[in-house]
């Protein structure tokens, strides 16, 4: 995505957000209630939601704030988000995770993100619309663009990839014995879920998702044995270190690709138009005053 560096920082920060703006339902349910007991001694809800809120309340604040402003200047001047544009990032995202159904996709993100797909499209429509806001005076001509695609062909190039299954186990013995189940025609996934010993990828039948051969995901000793595997095979077992050892399968091969500069052109002009921004301190503090902004009974304007 066009944030892709940023995108966990901002997922970070949805999650911390979405965590605090429950306080005033938990205010005004959770007096009576217990957080903990410790000893004789009872921490209240409304003791740990208050300590809550002066750890993270004033950063929680201004997110809300800053993203209300953002909608409304958007709002105000014109601004919207191209659905195509949202639907690619989401699907960049979801590439990452290596979800072919939606319900998987919902479920990996519940799981290891802690938000919903709506809250994430949420997420990246204020990113998209700060970016358009902030960038929206700057005219880069086509001529730039193009020079700056062909002075960096290497950042257009997607690397093949593979849709890497995986069954790690604790000793070559149980290996052998894996090896010799598939053989005879057991279900590679159903066995990931059994034998698996990989925390992050049995529970979804050894899927690793969409990788290249560089991702740190597949150790150094597995690489060449993941490169000479063809598609829908079974690699022998690989010793990872002294105990454990893995059994590949790639599921599915994308070939490497060179994406057209009509395919990048727009991502390219944002990429420039955004290094020419002010900080984005100063883009906020703007948008604020066009707004306008009442905190404690104070109006920015």
């Amino acid at each position: 995505m066009t944030n892709t560096k940023g995108l966990w920082a901002f997922i970070g920060a949805l999650v911390l957000l979405l965590l605090v703006v429950t306080w005033a339902w938990y205010q005004s349910s959770s007096k009576l209630q217990s957080a903990a007991v410790v000893g004789g001694t009872t921490i209240s809800e409304a003791e740990y939601v208050t300590a809550l809120k002066q750890k993270f309340g004033t950063q929680v604040l201004q997110d809300m704030v800053n993203r209300e402003v953002v909608f409304q200047a958007a709002k105000q001047q014109g601004i919207t988000v191209d659905q195509k544009q949202l639907d690619q990032e989401i699907a960049q995202i979801r590439q990452s995770y290596g979800s072919e159904t939606d319900s998987e996709f919902q479920q990996a993100l519940i799981k290891q993100a802690g938000i919903t797909e709506e809250s994430l499209r949420q997420e990246i429509t204020y990113q998209l619309l700060l970016q358009a806001l902030a960038t929206k005076d700057i005219v880069i001509k086509d001529e730039e663009l193009l020079a700056f695609y062909n002075n960096h062909p290497e950042r257009y190039a997607r690397p093949m990839q593979v849709r890497l299954w995986q069954i790690v186990v604790a000793s070559q013995e149980e290996a052998g014995q894996v090896i010799s189940e598939l053989k005879q025609g057991a279900n590679f996934q159903a066995l990931a879920k059994e034998r698996s010993i990989d925390s992050l990828t049995a529970a979804n039948g050894g899927d690793m998702g969409w990788i290249s051969l560089g991702d740190t995901r597949i150790p150094d000793a597995s690489k060449d044995i993941v490169a000479d595997l063809s598609t829908k095979k079974t690699s022998d077992p690989v010793m990872l270190d002294e105990n454990n050892y893995a059994i590949y399968r790639i599921a599915e091969r994308r070939e490497a690709q060179q994406q057209t500069f009509d395919q990048v052109k727009e991502e390219i002009r944002r990429e420039l138009a955004f290094a020419q921004v002010e900080s984005l301190d100063d883009v906020m503090e703007r948008l604020r005053n066009a707004v306008g902004v009442q905190i404690s009974g104070q109006m920015q304007h």
